[in-house]
């Protein structure tokens, strides 16, 4: 989650590419030697994150507020940080540094899985929110961490603290994050003498062919990342006899071409996750106002 502390923000912990809770807390390690050799390591995160079932500290809420206050992890990451160092060297640039310990990460993957799982066997649960670290070890709050500058390079310390967020933001499921489906056009083809329609009048004439998209959109309307909503989409077309045809998109399941056919009324929905989004469509004749 890209957070902005003044504001109330969605959670995007349905995203975690690792997400959970371990074992009891170990006693924190001191930073490591670089030199180290790798010991056990992390695995590298699914394709398919798990849902929000798997923390034993509850699930998030969608419309908790996060501001920047007194880091109460901050210890806890960066130890967890210094340990995958130890652990798999192989991930960073260990003679390219920032700042103390600040190395290169050659594999941001296994980065994030990594400090996810020792954060884990803290008896933590964290995630992922494809921007920042989540981290949690109660139902009462949970904190943001920008652990990776813009370089590339581990970002540490307070530096790397973002905001708490009370009630927790993470983790959530997909069709939690997805208030509604915008279902329109975004461009409109006619033929040679017909003015294309605007798209927000959700109107084609006859001699025009529409483009139409559905975008998975959270409370605030902005996008739904794809990486949170998946690929599968499913389509309903509803109309007045033969009103209009429609095509796909080669290789974009998320949008559909609509050709106009004859006056009418019709009606395409769109399902993803659960969350239905539909456009109220007419083809007029091209004479008529």
């Amino acid at each position: 989650m890209n957070t902005n502390p003044w504001r109330t923000l969605p959670a995007f912990g349905a995203l975690a590419l690792t997400l959970g809770c371990g074992g009891s807390s170990p006693t924190v390690p001191p930073s490591p030697p670089p030199s180290i050799a790798p010991t056990t390591a992390p695995s590298t995160p699914p394709s398919t994150p798990p849902g929000a079932a798997s923390c034993r500290y509850g699930k998030g809420v969608v419309t908790t507020f996060c501001d920047r206050q007194v880091a109460a992890y901050g210890a806890d990451v960066d130890a967890a940080i210094s340990q995958l160092v130890q652990q798999r060297p192989d991930i960073f640039d260990l003679n390219q540094q920032i700042g103390e310990g600040g190395f290169k990460v050659l594999k941001p993957d296994d980065y994030y899985a990594g400090v996810i799982a020792n954060l884990q066997a803290r008896d933590f649960c964290a995630g992922f929110d494809l921007v920042e670290l989540q981290i949690k070890n109660s139902s009462s709050f949970s904190e943001q961490y920008d652990i990776m500058l813009g370089s590339g390079h581990i970002r540490r310390g307070n530096g790397a603290y973002r905001a708490t967020c009370s009630p927790p933001s993470f983790p959530l499921d997909p069709e939690d994050l997805i208030n509604h489906v915008r279902v329109a056009f975004f461009g409109i083809t006619c033929i040679p003498g017909v003015t294309p329609p605007r798209n927000g009048e959700s109107k084609l004439l006859m001699g025009c062919t529409g483009s139409v998209t559905a975008t998975p959109k959270d409370k605030d309307g902005h996008d739904v990342d794809a990486r949170i909503h998946g690929p599968r989409i499913d389509w309903t077309l509803t109309q007045e006899q033969g009103v209009v045809r429609m095509d796909d998109f080669p290789g974009v399941a998320f949008n559909k071409s609509l050709t106009a056919q004859q006056p009418g009324h019709f009606q395409l929905c769109a399902v993803v996750k659960g969350v239905r989004g539909c456009l109220n469509g007419e083809v007029k004749d091209n004479a008529l106002p």
